[in-house]
């Protein structure tokens, strides 16, 4: 089948690939539902799943008749800032900074592999990678809500691509815990904010560091969090650190942009997009952190004003 050949080749370019029909990836919005028919998920949260997780492919160009999801391998990354008179290394969590750019490159690789039988693929960001990742058999869940891919661990980028490759596979089943998950509790115990439960792979998301370094807007983060919990640029590494699955890629690590005291001073106001310099702007762009531009301010100053 050119199926398996595709996910062949994709490997050889060192990509882990999946094929799922189109018509599993409708149904994932009847999930979501699912869940906030049974109060598992914070009202916000399922918001913005709601509002992120789209399933529209109504202006793609070919007929689309399957999603490809791919696994590619991401590295920590360090950021300096130069902050009275030190420079201070922060980190970035794995896929943060391949989010948008990685997906353009694998997307060519698909593109050039799919010509061979004049088959097409359209990177697609607003689909649950995650969770069509762990239903198709190419992740298993941890306990903290992560997904595990076999020789990458948790540092892997899961990305989506519509597709008019035919897929009749139907592998399509529950989404699974990692075996080890059953017996270990590290990363519950490591969790600085309780977030991750015990029993199960969904964690409460509304106690996350992730969330609240990414999403909420407030100039401090709330009282109950204590400033040594958060660890990261955006997100968090607690739980990624401790997982006894992780410790061969943790050395994973690539130095990035170095920013000056005056650019560091700048980001840590809030100093308004327009008036930062270009150089600037670029290296906030490269490490994928413009988006986050509103959360810098604090996320970067509790950071610092800790070293």
């Amino acid at each position: 089948m050119f199926i398996d050949t595709v996910i062949a080749q994709m490997r050889e370019k060192g990509y882990i690939a999946k094929v799922v029909p189109i018509k599993h990836i409708i149904g994932i919005g009847d999930e979501l539902k699912a869940l906030d028919d049974r109060k598992l998920l914070d009202a916000d949260i399922l918001n913005i799943l709601k509002n992120f997780y789209i399933c529209d492919y109504s202006d793609i160009t070919f007929n689309v008749k399957s999603v490809i999801v791919t696994a590619s391998p991401c590295r920590i990354a360090k950021v300096f800032f130069n902050y009275r008179g030190k420079k201070i290394p922060l980190t970035i969590p794995p896929t943060y900074v391949e989010f948008k750019s990685e997906p353009i490159k694998i997307e060519s690789c698909l593109q050039q592999i799919l010509a061979a039988e004049n088959y097409h693929a359209q990177v697609a960001y607003n689909l649950p990678g995650k969770i069509i990742a762990a239903k198709c058999g190419l992740s298993l869940y941890g306990k903290n809500n992560i997904c595990y891919v076999n020789d990458m661990g948790s540092f892997a980028l899961l990305s989506t691509f519509y597709s008019d490759l035919p897929c009749d596979n139907d592998n399509w089943n529950n989404a699974r815990l990692m075996e080890c998950c059953k017996t270990c509790d590290a990363c519950v115990n490591r969790c600085p904010t309780g977030a991750i439960s015990p029993q199960s792979h969904l964690i409460k998301a509304e106690r996350c560091i992730t969330y609240h370094n990414e999403f909420m807007n407030t100039p401090d983060f709330s009282e109950w969090i204590n400033s040594s919990a958060h660890n990261c640029i955006v997100g968090c590494m607690r739980c990624q650190e401790c997982c006894p699955v992780n410790r061969n890629y943790l050395n994973r690590i690539v130095e990035l942009e170095e920013f000056s005291e005056d650019e560091t001073k700048m980001i840590m106001q809030g100093t308004d997009k327009s008036k930062l310099s270009d150089k600037t702007v670029e290296k906030l762009e490269m490490l994928n952190l413009m988006v986050y531009y509103d959360k810098l301010a604090r996320n970067i100053r509790v950071l610092l004003e800790d070293k």
